[in-house]
């Protein structure tokens, strides 16, 4: 059964100019798919979409079996919290450290995971060294997989991802491929959108190509 359900969504921008037309998609668990287009082409606009951001649109949109457009703003913000997700820009506590960030993180998703597996998550990633250090002070690339082991410790169902490989070099791209690809191996379905070429050198998933 589907985790994630569109049918026939159309969606136009402010400007009238139309991104989707009567656009469907599923993905089940275990699955991953990933969504292809250059800048401009409606990725991030599907992404807050399907995240309950924005309502403005037709067709349907079932999440978790639930339909969007049906349910409240209390309902869809406690739906958010049980999903996985990541914005176009990182979304992390600046001034707190690597390890406070991550708590407060999954304990405002009601996740627990004690002190000691959030110490070997770092550990095993590389980032022991730097779990008192404000995020800041990290690199672009290290936020980004600091959200993504975030995700990987709160293990949801299902996870939404707005441009992952964006302005990552080689190294961390093949990274990012590899928790992406254990998370579906656990039995999350997760859905990311891209818009360079060589993501498909990581990333052996199918794909939707939008059009420009």
């Amino acid at each position: 059964m589907a985790i994630l359900k569109i049918d026939k969504l159309t969606y136009k921008l402010p400007s009238g100019r139309e991104l989707y037309s009567d656009f469907s998609l599923e993905l089940e668990p275990s699955n991953g798919l990933l969504i292809y287009g250059p800048n401009g082409s409606g990725k991030s606009s599907l992404v807050k979409i399907l995240l309950g951001l924005n309502k403005h649109y037709q067709g349907t949109i079932e999440v978790m079996g639930k339909n969007l457009k049906k349910m409240s703003e209390a309902k869809i913000t406690h739906l958010r919290c049980s999903l996985g997700f990541q914005m176009e820009e990182p979304v992390v506590f600046e001034d707190l450290n690597l390890i406070q960030n991550i708590m407060v993180y999954l304990n405002t998703c009601k996740k627990k995971r004690s002190r000691i597996e959030i110490l070997n998550m770092l550990y095993e990633n590389g980032f022991s060294g730097v779990r008192n250090k404000k995020l800041g002070a990290l690199s672009w690339g290290e936020m980004r997989m600091i959200e993504i082991l975030r995700i990987y410790l709160k293990s949801p169902r299902l996870i939404i991802l707005d441009q992952p490989f964006a302005a990552l070099d080689d190294h961390i791209m093949d990274w990012v491929a590899k928790k992406l690809n254990s998370l579906t191996l656990s039995g999350a379905a997760v859905l990311a959108t891209y818009s360079r070429p060589e993501v498909r050198e990581h990333l052996n998933w199918p794909e939707i190509r939008l059009k420009e």
